[in-house]
């Protein structure tokens, strides 16, 4: 009875797809999709369906499927005529796949509360596995519809003061979500000169919503935060689940950055970083626990730069010049931010800095200070290219500004072991990277002038 229920759902949305009463099917979708979602409820080992994680298809630029191929997997599938778990999942896909961009909402707000009212999200294994399916279903152009409504939702869990677990797991489905929607945003621009003009506009609608979306996940970060502090202060209890919450925010951010052009990648780090004085507000400077809990929130927020920053160096090129790296809306807040007075602040400013510097993965042979007899034990062989003069213009232009930051880093009062072998990593890698007789010059008469500094201190005390 339930198989014979679905395939009349599924009867109607194919007779309704191009039918002069459609816009009196979508109306009622709050009754149709939560009797699919319960038959798609079933343990892992009875679904025998293809697994539908966010990937992108080679043969189909976005990878989605279209109605047709859905009714060719129902005609073809024998299972479907007594699994309902398998016939409700091609039910929803096909739905998705004629859903047109002013009924999604309509689609999948039942499908949000159907999660709330059963208590479905926990484990988020099948709040997955359902949303997997919807994203390569649904028009690639059309995805960043669904993470608005997520992040709707998710911002209503926040305002009902829900356990920090719920929001994790639908942070879970989002981050999912991004990635997928990276992924084949990215695929389709590779194919740019195959696709109509339209798409492309499409496409910058997408990009633009993505920077929306990790405005919105960076509020969502600071409140948590704030949750976990105001927590703190009435009981001595670490609370997990936030700082839960907050990695799986952080994960998602460099998760779905991976997936990006470098230059896209770029403005996501210069959005976290311009965006830290406007997310610091709200924390007066008059107690000390306000300053730390400033500081705390401030490192949240960088370590979810790093986390990009990290993803850009394991996917970007080599041949990817500083000039492309360090454009001066992130450089500049960066080199400030080297002479903090907090020595936490300054140490992660300057692994991230390695992370945009290392282009040849020298970092971790560098890190730890050694003084070799012979340099080439160390493994770091100079390369010779074109792209190198891009370097040095840069060095020459910036160098500068870099060393004089980096000086004033060196004599801080409350420097770190960890901060001087970060230094010496980053010298390493800059001269390194630029490969230039004359960077190398500035280089050392900078050592020079940091033992002059140092030798007139300890004569003086």
């Amino acid at each position: 009875f339930r198989c014979l229920g679905l395939r009349g759902h599924h009867a109607l949305i194919r007779k309704t797809a191009n039918d002069e009463l459609q816009n009196d099917v979508w109306k009622h979708m709050d009754k149709i999709v939560p009797s699919v979602i319960f038959n798609m409820e079933v343990r892992e080992q009875d679904r025998q369906s293809t697994p539908m994680t966010p990937t992108s298809s080679q043969d189909n630029v976005g990878g989605t499927v279209t109605p047709e191929q859905i009714e060719l997997i129902d005609r073809g599938t024998a299972i479907v005529n007594d699994n309902p778990s398998v016939l409700a999942e091609i039910v929803l896909r096909d739905l998705f796949c004629r859903a047109h961009l002013n009924n999604i909402t309509a689609c999948v707000q039942p499908i949000l509360t159907h999660l709330d009212n059963h208590a479905k999200w926990i484990p988020v294994d099948f709040p997955k596995y359902i949303f997997s399916g919807i994203m390569n279903s649904i028009k690639h152009h059309n995805s960043y519809l669904i993470i608005e409504l997520l992040l709707g939702h998710l911002e209503k869990h926040f305002d009902q003061e829900d356990t920090a677990n719920i929001k994790t797991s639908i942070m879970n489905v989002i981050q999912d979500c991004m990635v997928f929607a990276a992924a084949n945003t990215g695929a389709v621009k590779e194919s740019f000169y195959f696709i109509e003009r339209e798409i492309f506009f499409m496409l910058k609608k997408l990009g633009s919503t993505m920077f929306t979306g990790i405005s919105r996940l960076l509020k969502f970060l600071k409140k948590s935060f704030q949750i976990q502090s105001s927590r703190n202060k009435i009981s001595s209890v670490n609370n997990q689940d936030e700082q839960q919450f907050q990695t799986a925010v952080i994960n998602g951010i460099g998760d779905f950055a991976e997936k990006l052009p470098d230059f896209q990648m770029m403005e996501i780090m210069q959005f976290i970083i311009t965006s830290l004085p406007s997310l610091s507000q709200g924390y007066e400077e008059s107690t000390q626990d306000s300053k730390a809990a400033n500081l705390k929130l401030q490192l949240l927020l960088l370590k979810t730069v790093q986390k990009v920053a990290a993803t850009y160096q394991t996917v970007h090129r080599r041949e990817t010049s500083t000039q492309t790296t360090f454009p001066h809306q992130l450089f500049d807040p960066l080199l400030k931010m080297m002479s903090a007075p907090e020595p936490e602040i300054r140490l992660i400013v300057l692994e991230i800095l390695q992370s945009l510097v290392d282009r040849r993965q020298y970092a971790d042979k560098l890190r730890k200070i050694k003084l070799p007899k012979d340099i080439s034990q160390l493994e770091l062989p100079t390369e010779t290219k074109p792209n190198r003069l891009f370097d040095i213009a840069f060095m020459k232009k910036f160098g500068r500004q870099f060393l004089s930051q980096l000086y004033q880093s060196i004599l801080m009062d409350n420097n770190t072991k960890d901060i001087f072998h970060a230094i010496y990593c980053l010298m390493n890698l800059v001269t390194l990277e630029a490969g230039d007789k004359d960077v190398l010059v500035d280089v050392i008469h900078f050592c020079f002038e940091i033992q002059s500094t140092l030798t007139k201190m300890s004569d003086s005390n």
